[in-house]
């Protein structure tokens, strides 16, 4: 159960980073306002701060 978790953090900043990397791309053009490029980039900061810690997630998702 707790590696589905991982694979689908995995796969959310892995989408996250994508998403930034076309709004980088089209630049003015891009449909994204600024709310959801910091939502983007939030997904991304809370995702690699989880693979640093992983235990930390481990212990929460007991509770």
């Amino acid at each position: 159960m707790q590696l589905t978790g991982l694979n689908m953090m995995n796969n959310q900043v892995k989408t996250a980073k994508y998403k930034l990397s076309q709004h980088k791309v089209e630049g003015e053009n891009s449909s994204l306002t600024i709310f959801q490029v910091a939502k983007l980039m939030d997904t991304i900061k809370r995702g690699e701060d989880s693979e640093d810690f992983p235990q930390a997630s481990i212990y929460f998702s007991l509770n």
